[in-house]
């Protein structure tokens, strides 16, 4: 018996890390589809405390390293930036009060489509990135 529960969790873990892999494989059309819609459904539950991922939109001549979606623009190239955030606070009008990583508060619609609750692998694969509240 102890050997199946050590196999199923085994499974299950390999099932969950293979498909936050297997997501970041996608084209960006497809997976900003199935994060989008995997995002409305985190919306809900929004408490201090808890990590954000925010995809924010920028336009350099030389984009960096962690740059996503990049196209060409008139001053250099229009991307997109994961900015990993931890929510301080709820607002009385729903609004989200984040925290950046230098220590910044960001006021947050909570249904903004480039905002998104960030997955157990990703809490742990990027939990240097995520500030402390």
């Amino acid at each position: 018996m102890t050997l199946l529960l050590l196999l199923f969790i085994l499974f299950v873990i390999s099932a969950v890390v293979g498909c936050a892999f297997f997501l970041e494989d996608f084209d960006e059309e497809t997976a900003s589809w199935w994060l989008g819609s995997l995002s409305r459904v985190f919306h809900a539950g929004i408490a201090p405390g808890d990590r954000l991922i925010y995809r924010k939109p920028k336009v350099s001549p030389h984009p960096g390293p962690r740059a996503r979606n990049v196209r060409p623009a008139e001053n250099g190239y229009c991307y997109e930036v994961d900015k990993f955030w931890t929510v301080a606070g709820v607002l009385e009008d729903g609004r989200l009060l984040a925290k950046t990583r230098t220590g910044k508060e960001v006021c947050l619609n909570r249904e903004d489509e480039r905002l998104r609750k960030a997955r157990l692998i990703e809490r742990l694969r990027y939990r240097r990135r995520f500030p402390a509240v």
